[in-house]
C-alpha cells in the first residue's frame, strides 16, 4: 500500500444518525494530507451504505471491510484498522462527534515539536462536550490528566477520539503479539506504552465537539460527580471488575515489556501483574502500604486499597 502521511482510523457501529456530519468534519480539515480508513463492526442500520457513498465519492476514504463486515468489538476493530494501515501518524475517530477544522494540523504541529522520529508519542486533547444540538455544555478533562506510567497502570485519562500517535509508538505496540482480550481499551493501552517508553502529551485546547446523547453518556461532568461517587461505593462489584481488568492489563504489559522497565515502574508492574498468583490478605495489605495504587484523587486510591485487601481471592488466576 502507499504510505499516507496521516491515517485517520474510524470504527463504526449503527452510527447512521451522526456519521455523515462526522465524516464531513474530517473532509473539511485545514490539513488535507490524510486518508480516512473506516471499518464497520457489524452495523444493522444504514451505516455501511453511508460509508460506501463517501468512499465512492472521495478517494481519500477507504471502507476496509466492505465485503467482510463482522462484529469483533471496539478494541479489536481499532487494532485491525491500525494493523491495516501504514503511515507516519495515526489518528482515531468516533462516529458521532464533530472535528474542529484545525484538529489534524494542530496535532501534527504539536507532535512534530517532539523527537517523534525516535520517541513513541501519544498526543491527546481536551474535549468540548456538547448536546445533540451541538450546544456547548462543558469541557471534559479540565486539566485532570497525567502522563506517567504508574498513573496509567491504574487508570486512563486519554480519550481515543482526540489521539494522534506516531509510527514509533505503533511499532512499540507489538500488535501481532498483543492479546486484546486483556486490555480495557485501545486508547488506554496506547497511553500506557507511550508513558513507559516515550511521552504522553496533553493539549488543553479542545479538538472536537463531543456529543453527549442517550447512546454516549459522558462521565466527566462535575454535576454528576456526587452521584457517581455514591454509585461507585454502592456498586463495588463493578469497581472490583474494573480493578481486576487493570491487573489483567498489567499482566499483559509484563508479558510484552516486563524486562524493559526499571526502577519504581518495574516494581509496580511486577507487584500488580503477579496478583493473579500471589494475592492474599497479607500480601495485598503489604502492597497497599509499600506500593499503593496511584490515583489522581485520594478516594480512588482508598477504594482500590479496600477492594484489594477485602477481596484477595478475586485476584487469583485473574
Amino acid at each position: 500500500m502507499n504510505q499516507d502521511k496521516i491515517a485517520i482510523l474510524m470504527s463504526t457501529y449503527n452510527g447512521e444518525q451522526y456519521l455523515t456530519e462526522q465524516i464531513k468534519s474530517i473532509q473539511n480539515q485545514s490539513n488535507h494530507d490524510w486518508h480516512l480508513y473506516i471499518r464497520d463492526d457489524g452495523s444493522s442500520d444504514k451505516t455501511a451504505s453511508i460509508i460506501e457513498s463517501f468512499a465512492e465519492n472521495d478517494q481519500r476514504i477507504t471502507f476496509i471491510n466492505k465485503d467482510n463486515i463482522s462484529n469483533v468489538g471496539v478494541i479489536e476493530s481499532f487494532i485491525r484498522l491500525l494493523e491495516y494501515t501504514n503511515a507516519d501518524f495515526y489518528m482515531f475517530s468516533d462516529q458521532d462527534d464533530i472535528w474542529k477544522e484545525d484538529k489534524v494540523q494542530r496535532a501534527l504541529d504539536l507532535v512534530k515539536q517532539e523527537n517523534y522520529q525516535q520517541l513513541p508519542i501519544c498526543l491527546h486533547t481536551e474535549l468540548q462536550i456538547v448536546n445533540d444540538s451541538l450546544q456547548p455544555m462543558e469541557l471534559m478533562k479540565r486539566g485532570r490528566v497525567w502522563s506517567d506510567f504508574q498513573h496509567f497502570l491504574f487508570g486512563n485519562c486519554v480519550t481515543g477520539c482526540t489521539v494522534m500517535i506516531n509510527q514509533k509508538l505503533k511499532d512499540k505496540l507489538r500488535l501481532n503479539m498483543l492479546d486484546t482480550n486483556k486490555i480495557a481499551m485501545h486508547d488506554w493501552w496506547f497511553a500506557e506504552v507511550a508513558s513507559a517508553f516515550g511521552k504522553v502529551i496533553y493539549d488543553s485546547v479542545p479538538s472536537i465537539l463531543y456529543r453527549q446523547h442517550v447512546d454516549n453518556v459522558v462521565g466527566g461532568s462535575d454535576s454528576q460527580a456526587p452521584k457517581q461517587l455514591v454509585n461507585r461505593f454502592f456498586n463495588l462489584s463493578g469497581e472490583l471488575d474494573g480493578f481486576l481488568l487493570m491487573t489483567k492489563m498489567a499482566t499483559e504489559f509484563q508479558r510484552l515489556y516486563g524486562n524493559e522497565l526499571n526502577g519504581k515502574d518495574a516494581e509496580y508492574l511486577t507487584a500488580y501483574s503477579t496478583l493473579a498468583s500471589q494475592s492474599s490478605f497479607t500480601n495485598n495489605l503489604k502492597l497497599a502500604i509499600k506500593l499503593p495504587p496511584i490515583r489522581s484523587h485520594l478516594r480512588g486510591r482508598l477504594l482500590l486499597d479496600y477492594l484489594m485487601i477485602s477481596h484477595p481471592d478475586k485476584f487469583l488466576s485473574n
